[in-house]
């Protein structure tokens, strides 16, 4: 059994091109491709399953949006596609091409945050919560949120959706639509709530890693019960305060996991169905996997709503806020048309402006490597306006866009700058970095001290700041120190995506660890492009 455990946006050993697995036409293969969410269930539920039943099992994880943009694209790399919950999978499945789509088990997503701030914030003990009291700590400035970003990660979009139907006035059963979405009260509303999240990451497992490494930068946050679960098991074993727990009455989105098949119209495709769906009944049926799954704070599909039979404390831990019997109704989502209207609306209305500074590495090394090759492909994606609708990329038109091109220095006439989302300023930007030649030496933290100066004049109570560094890392070490103390007394984090062939990711990494930002391998081109913009 070969098991690809891979990261979001990283390829395992049987991957193919832009991080996605080689179709293994076998019968007795299987290729699922899952949430970042679900790692811990393929790692310690579906692994040994597979390794029993004699099935080569291989996992890919992807974002949810990534998943539905590859299911629509008509990718057939994947005999499975595994979703957080039915959100997305409506998103990519528009021509219906998966099937045998069950919910495999339930969590609900949840506001948590460290103990003691959900004590100051006058949550503890208390098991009826209101989705207004948590509205008013979210806006209250008296701590700091964190949230996914909803065009990236399903677990920000199922919270995008609760807080929508509150504001819609919706009960649980009643769906978001589309003049709902469209009246001055929702838009308002979400508006405010989008714009009091401090920091939102682009996938579930990131927005978990980078709390608990931050504790002093994330206080709060929204994210799933059952990862709540595991990552308290893993801080009360390392002796550290754990996270709290409150469900949002009113206003409760549940996520259903629904796994599906991807026929081939091949001859494989009947030995392949088969091991999914012994897959699924295994899952949903078994008790040794509903035992495993309940040990990992996964809830059985087949549960009358979100109750517990003897549920086992030392998981569903009330010392956590967690409460093994609720009888909330979960909210209706909208249909796939609203969801998508809801998306594009959260990039061009809801969410702050942000004042992105684009550092473009233009030296020599970058044309042998086919570095500027990805830069020049990149800035079609982010910037012609049509192709970034496409990926959920799209700039806001209270945005303020900077490009500037360095080698040893910052050249090519750059910086440019774009105010706002005009297709044919932005479009211009395009032209600008197409028609430059790469030449010349690579001094990266020239342009980074660049931009800590031009940000450093933004009003940070308008627009969020944000370095995005596209680089073979191979720079000179000049102005290092500089950079980095002014960023970060500034703080604002640098992303920063490697392109080239034979790109040093060390420099990038460090510069992104110093900053608070971001480190992204270029695997898979958008991909990569959506996981900085996720942090807008």
């Amino acid at each position: 059994m070969l098991l690809a455990a891979c990261t979001d946006d990283d390829e395992g050993p049987n991957a193919g091109p832009g991080g996605t697995a080689k179709y293994d036409p076998s019968p007795t293969s299987l290729s699922i491709i899952a949430g970042s969410e679900q790692e811990t269930v393929l790692n310690t539920v579906v692994n040994s399953w597979c390794t029993e039943h004699r099935y080569k099992c291989t996992f890919t994880l992807k974002g949810s949006v990534d998943q539905a943009r590859l299911l629509a694209a008509g990718n057939a790399d994947f005999d499975a596609y595994w979703f957080a919950s039915s959100v997305f999978q409506q998103v990519g499945d528009t021509g219906s091409r998966l099937q045998d789509v069950k919910p495999m088990f339930l969590t609900p997503v949840v506001f948590a945050g460290w103990q003691s701030e959900m004590r100051k914030l006058g949550f503890v003990g208390k098991t009826d919560v209101a989705i207004g009291d948590i509205l008013t700590a979210v806006e209250s400035g008296r701590t700091t949120v964190w949230a996914t970003n909803p065009t990236q990660s399903n677990s920000g979009a199922t919270v995008l959706f609760g807080f929508l139907n509150y504001f819609a006035g919706n009960g649980p059963g009643q769906a978001l639509t589309q003049q709902q979405l469209e009246s001055a009260a929702v838009d308002a509303g979400i508006t405010r709530f989008t714009r009091a999240i401090s920091s939102t990451p682009p996938s579930t497992g990131t927005l978990m890693k980078e709390c608990l490494d931050h504790p002093d930068r994330c206080k709060t946050l929204f994210t799933y019960e059952d990862l709540v679960i595991e990552k308290n098991q893993e801080l009360i074993k390392a002796g550290r305060e754990p996270l709290y727990t409150v469900y949002p009455r009113g206003s409760l989105a549940i996520s259903d996991a629904p796994l599906g098949f991807l026929p081939h119209g091949n001859a494989s495709d009947e030995g392949k169905r088969k091991a999914l769906n012994e897959l699924q009944n295994y899952l949903l049926t078994s008790p040794d996997a509903q035992a495993k799954l309940l040990k990992l704070g996964r809830r059985p599909a087949t549960s009358i709503g979100l109750t517990l039979d003897n549920p086992d404390t030392a998981v569903f831990n009330p010392a956590w806020g967690i409460q093994a019997n609720l009888r909330e109704q979960g909210i209706q989502f909208p249909s796939s048309a609203v969801i998508t209207a809801a998306l594009n609306r959260y990039q061009t209305r809801y969410r702050k402006p942000v004042a992105a500074y684009y550092c473009l590495d233009g030296s020599g090394s970058m044309g042998g490597n086919n570095g500027w090759t990805g830069v020049r492909d990149a800035a079609h994606q982010i910037f012609d306006q049509d192709q970034a609708a496409l990926n959920l990329l799209l700039t806001h038109p209270e945005d303020r866009t900077t490009v500037t091109v360095f080698n040893s220095a910052v050249t090519a006439g750059s910086p440019w700058q774009v105010t706002g989302d005009g297709a044919g300023d932005l479009h211009g930007l395009v032209e600008k970095i197409n028609g430059y030649k790469v030449t010349g030496g690579t001094n990266m933290y020239a342009c980074l001290l660049r931009a800590a100066e031009e940000l450093g004049k933004e009003d940070s109570a308008k627009r969020k700041r944000l370095v995005i560094v596209m680089s073979d890392g191979q720079s000179e070490s000049r102005d290092h120190d500089a950079a980095v103390a002014a960023l970060g007394a500034l703080g604002v984090p640098v992303i920063a995506i490697a392109f080239g062939s034979d790109a040093d990711p060390r420099q990038l990494q460090e510069v992104a660890t110093a900053t608070g930002g971001a480190f992204v391998q270029q695997n898979d081109l958008v991909a990569a492009l959506r996981q900085a913009a996720g942090y807008k």
